[in-house]
């Protein structure tokens, strides 16, 4: 039975979205996920930003649109944290990235500290969607700034020039934290029955490398 690892948001994602898969991309590792050209853009972008917000580095020719955005984070007050590691345990304390107790983590795309609050900024290539991100992320950045009673959390959708924004008190951490607890109950018992199910749905026509599932047909 394989030990299970701490969880994260696409961890929770990826389980919900089919176990089989999880199990063979992220337990076993007997199947790869392949690089997509998208997944290679977001992650040259993300590093983009990184290198702009931190170093004041200008973007490739190709990500200048980005530019404005980049000076607008630059600018904000407080603190800056690019790439920002974030860990719990099961007490909801913080913890060291590769503590051996650590049961939760996640990395912030920028984290701006300040004395009174924390904002918390992804980047998002994709297309726009709802998503409980940076809701978790938010309940990260309550256990590892414990004088902080509010977060202000935002998604920037690049493609669609958008803006989903959220704002949380730490008062309302207990219940935000109930859903993650439901989901993530459901990940431990899958590890502990080393149970791992097949969920059919449209990626099985070509789009998951499981190719020796049953469930698996080839693009048409």
């Amino acid at each position: 039975m394989a030990k299970m690892k701490p969880w994260t948001y696409s961890h929770l994602d990826s389980f919900e979205t089919c176990p089989k898969r999880y199990y063979h991309t992220r337990v076993a590792y007997d199947v790869k996920e392949p690089e997509s050209e998208h997944i290679k853009w977001g992650n040259s972008v993300h590093k983009a930003f990184e290198e702009n917000v931190s170093l004041n580095k200008p973007f490739p020719e190709e990500m200048s649109a980005f530019s404005n955005i980049g000076r607008q984070l630059r600018e904000l007050p407080g603190v800056k944290h690019c790439e920002m590691k974030m860990a719990i345990d099961r007490a909801f304390k913080p913890v060291e990235w590769f503590s051996k107790t650590a049961w939760s983590r996640g990395i912030a795309d920028l984290l701006v500290e300040t004395p009174k609050k924390v904002l918390l900024i992804d980047y998002k290539t994709g297309k726009r969607k709802v998503s409980e991100q940076l809701t978790l992320y938010a309940l990260y950045a309550f256990a590892t700034y414990p004088t902080v009673n509010e977060v202000e959390s935002g998604f920037i959708w690049l493609k669609e020039k958008k803006i989903d924004k959220e704002t949380y008190q730490r008062k309302d951490v207990p219940e935000l934290w109930k859903p993650f607890l439901t989901r993530a109950s459901k990940l431990e018992r899958a590890f502990q029955e080393d149970q791992w199910p097949a969920r059919p749905s449209g990626l099985c026509r070509g789009w998951c490398p499981c190719t020796e599932c049953p469930h698996w047909e080839r693009k048409k």
